[in-house]
């Protein structure tokens, strides 16, 4: 579904210590464990590396609710007819598998058993179980970990990805004794798992998300968008790696559950991140706040017209992000408080910083954030964070900040 640029962009690697999958004898995997799947409707069930194949064992199961209006379910659709009643499924003939992080490292896809290949598609009723193989060319050994990628989500469709899933798969796999008088048979090429340098045109980013009061490994993920493209990275080390074009800029969206989210802007023009890149790698390390009472933010990329306090549609992608860590975090309340300038009126100022801050309390309790866990105040020109008198100094003073008051 994507050429091999935006594919180079998608590859990540999972860099944390998870639990071991399920495995029988040979190379099957049962159950593999799965670090990340971007829907719930499909799993995969089983691994198995034969001499020819890397073959996906997996189950679909049809939404129940298709008839349910699909902005309240968004994620549980892969492809609906007009009169929503049943589900359609397929692959894509581009889905590869990958090694994580390894871009030289691709699998393409072969055949499918049991679910049609795009353009062909499937009907399925509500509740109904598919059970079908994918075919890939066979993953090299000592390769235990890798990526399903069928590609970007279009056109209402659902694509199925999955990252970080764990197979039993060695580099010396062991031999079966030869039958007695027979020519024993050299085992696999040891292949070379010495992470190679990024290719020409290509960072690879790494690092560790941190605790910035402990300075310890936070359990995390990392967000971005490329070309229409987001793509996450979740690790339950801190630990994460990525790859990324050289002369691109880049937001890299930072959370962690029971720290404040924060962005992080890489400019490979210029090479921002402050380190050095050694054959292509670059290292940094992000650290998070965590979410403790007395600790405070701003919210960056909140606009009103000026004099005005009703919110402009382009605040909305930053206030989302608040939503999120509210939900995420349902003990916790806030405080909005507003700030101005030092220009015009004390009073009015006063008013308009309080207004502004209830339009962003209106905001999050119409996104579903009960009122009580949010208090608003308006502080006017009252607490400056700058006291310049440049344009640019005074802007910095026109903010809406966020209180944690408990949690």
């Amino acid at each position: 579904m994507l050429n091999d640029e935006r594919t180079m962009k998608k590859l990540v690697v999972l860099l944390g210590i998870f639990g071991l999958p399920v495995l029988t004898s040979g190379q099957v995997t049962v159950s593999p464990r799965v670090e990340y799947q971007n829907t719930p409707d499909v799993k995969i069930t089983k691994v198995e590396l034969t001499e020819r194949y890397t073959k996906v064992f997996m189950r679909f199961t049809a939404n129940p609710r298709q008839g349910t209006p699909r902005d309240r379910y968004p994620d549980m659709y892969r492809f609906r007819n007009p009169s929503m009643s049943t589900q359609s499924i397929w692959i894509d003939p581009n889905t590869r598998l990958y090694k994580p992080g390894d871009i030289s490292k691709k699998f393409k896809f072969l055949k499918a058993e049991g679910i049609p290949v795009a353009p062909e598609r499937k009907i399925v009723a509500p509740n109904e179980v598919v059970e079908f193989v994918t075919y890939f060319e066979r993953l090299s050994p000592g390769i235990e970990e890798f990526d399903y990628f069928e590609g970007k989500s279009t056109n209402g469709g659902q694509t199925w990805n999955f990252e970080g899933v764990r197979i039993n798969n060695p580099l010396n796999p062991k031999k079966t004794p030869a039958p007695s008088g027979s020519t024993p048979q050299p085992g696999p090429e040891a292949a070379d798992e010495k992470t190679p340098a990024a290719p020409a045109g290509f960072y690879a980013l790494k690092g560790t998300v941190l605790d910035e009061k402990t300075g310890d490994p936070v359990a995390a993920t990392v967000t971005y968008t490329d070309n229409g493209d987001t793509i996450r990275i979740s690790s339950s080390s801190g630990k994460y790696q990525l790859g990324l074009t050289a002369g691109k800029s880049y937001t890299l969206r930072v959370t962690a559950k029971g720290f404040i989210g924060n962005e992080y802007s890489l400019d490979l023009a210029s090479d921002s991140t402050g380190n050095a890149a050694e054959n292509g790698i670059l290292v940094k390390d992000f650290r998070l706040r965590p979410l403790s009472v007395g600790e405070s933010f701003t919210l960056n990329n909140i606009y009103f017209a000026t004099g005005e306090y009703e919110l402009l549609s382009e605040s909305n992608a930053e206030l989302d992000k608040l939503v999120s860590l509210l939900k995420e975090n349902p003990a916790l309340h806030i405080t909005v408080e507003g700030h101005t300038d030092n220009l015009g009126d004390v009073d009015k100022n006063i008013k308009l910083s309080l207004d502004r801050a209830n339009s962003v309390a209106r905001y999050l309790t119409a996104k579903g954030i009960v009122r009580e866990r949010i208090e608003v105040k308006g502080y006017g020109p009252a607490r400056p964070v700058s006291t310049g008198t440049s344009e640019a100094e005074r802007q910095k003073n026109r903010r809406v900040e966020i209180l944690i008051s408990k949690n």
